[in-house]
C-alpha cells in the first residue's frame, strides 16, 4: 500500500476507533498512554492504532505465510486481535516473522516500531520448602500478585505436571497479594516438573509458571529438550535428538485437557475461557526427565527495532493499550521512531 493511501486509512482507522472505544471500553481497545503534543506523534498515534485495527492482507495470515499488509485484528472480529498474528510477532516460535518482513509489510518507510505485549499484572512463584514423606514429597509454594507495584486479592487455579502426571488446586491471595499451595508427588514420578498458576483479578487473567526439580537434577533451560509452537491451534512441538514426548496438556483459568497427537503435533483445544492458555509437555531424553511450557497466545514477547540506544531514547514515542485476544486481556506496547528525522 502506497505511504499516502496508508496515511489516509490511518486517520480513517483512528476515528473509528475513537467513535468504538467510547462505545465499548477496554473490552476492545483501550485509550492509550500517549501524551503527544505534535503531529509527528500523532502520526505514531494513529498508526498504532491501524495496526490494531487492521487485519492485514492476507486476513488470516496468522494461521501461515507472511504478512504483505500489517494489521493484527482478528478475523471475525475487528475489535479483537488475533492468537496467531500475536504468536507470531514472538520470536521464539518456529512460526514467527521477523522484523525485517513487519516493517515491509506495514509500509511506513520512515518510521521504525517495536511490539511488546505482556500480561496486565504479575505472577511471581516460589518453592519455598519440601518434606520427604516416605514414598512421595511434600511441596510448599507460594504465590505474589501485583499490578504496578500494588497487591492484588484474586482467585488462583494451580496445577503441577510431572512425567504423565497432573495435579490441580486453586486458593486465593490476601491483601499483599500473596498465597500459599501445595502439593504432594509420588518419588516414583522424579523429573523437571513445572507449577502453573492462572491469576483471575475481577475477570482479568494472568499467568506465572515455575520450574522445580521433583527427585533430580535441576531443570535445564528452556528449549533444551523441545521447543514449543502454538499456531492455528496446533502445538508444535520440536524435539532435539534422543528426547521424546511423555504426556502433553493445556491448561487454562477453569480447564485442563490432556492433548490429543496429530503426528508429531497435539491439537490445542478452541476454549471459551477468558484465559491464557499453557500447554505442557514432558518427555525422556536417555536418563532425564524433562518438562517444557508455552504460553497461546505465545506473550511475553517482544520484537522490532532496538530502541534501547542512548541515540535513540530520547527520540522515542511509545504508546499503550489494553487488548483483546481469545476474551482475554494483555497490555499492548508500541514504540516508534524515525531515523530520517532524528539522525
Amino acid at each position: 500500500m502506497p505511504v499516502a493511501s496508508i496515511d489516509f486509512a490511518l486517520a480513517a482507522s483512528a476515528m473509528v476507533l475513537l467513535t468504538v472505544g467510547a462505545m465499548y471500553g477496554v473490552n476492545m481497545v483501550a485509550e492509550p498512554f500517549l501524551d503527544y503534543d505534535s503531529d509527528v506523534q500523532i502520526r505514531y498515534y494513529q498508526i498504532g492504532r491501524y495496526i490494531l485495527l487492521a487485519q492485514g492482507t492476507p486476513s488470516n495470515w496468522g494461521a501461515g505465510g507472511a504478512p504483505t499488509d500489517l494489521g493484527l485484528a482478528s478475523e471475525g472480529d475487528n475489535y479483537e486481535l488475533d492468537i496467531d498474528k500475536i504468536s507470531r510477532l514472538n520470536p521464539l516460535n518456529d512460526y514467527s516473522v521477523n522484523y525485517t518482513a513487519l516493517w515491509e509489510s506495514l509500509d511506513v518507510e520512515d518510521v521504525s516500531f517495536r511490539i511488546s505485549v505482556e500480561t496486565l499484572f504479575d505472577v511471581s512463584l516460589n518453592l519455598e520448602d519440601t518434606q520427604v514423606q516416605g514414598e512421595q514429597t511434600l511441596y510448599n509454594f507460594s504465590v505474589t500478585v501485583m499490578r504496578e507495584g500494588r497487591p492484588l486479592v484474586a482467585d488462583v487455579s494451580y496445577y503441577v505436571a510431572v512425567r504423565d502426571t497432573t495435579q490441580l488446586s486453586s486458593g486465593t491471595t490476601d491483601g499483599d497479594g500473596a498465597g500459599t499451595v501445595q502439593f504432594t508427588l509420588p518419588n516414583s514420578k522424579n523429573g523437571s516438573s513445572v507449577l502453573i498458576a492462572l491469576v483471575d483479578f475481577e475477570g482479568l487473567v494472568s499467568y506465572g509458571a515455575l520450574s522445580f526439580a521433583h527427585n533430580s537434577g535441576a531443570p535445564e533451560p528452556a528449549g533444551t529438550y523441545a521447543v514449543l509452537s502454538p499456531m492455528n491451534h496446533t502445538l508444535t512441538v520440536d524435539l532435539t535428538s534422543g528426547a521424546n514426548v511423555i504426556n502433553a496438556a493445556t491448561f487454562s483459568r477453569n480447564y485442563a485437557f490432556n492433548l490429543t497427537a496429530d503426528g508429531s503435533d497435539y491439537l490445542i483445544p478452541r476454549l471459551l475461557d477468558p484465559s491464557p492458555m499453557i500447554s505442557v509437555v514432558t518427555g525422556s531424553n536417555a536418563s532425564d526427565y524433562w518438562v517444557e511450557w508455552v504460553a497461546y497466545p505465545q506473550v511475553p514477547l517482544e520484537t522490532g527495532a532496538d530502541m534501547s540506544a542512548d541515540y535513540v531514547v530520547s527520540d522515542v514515542s511509545s504508546a499503550s493499550y489494553i487488548v483483546s485476544v481469545k476474551g482475554a486481556s494483555y497490555r499492548f506496547i508500541i514504540e516508534f521512531r524515525s531515523p530520517e528525522e532524528h539522525d
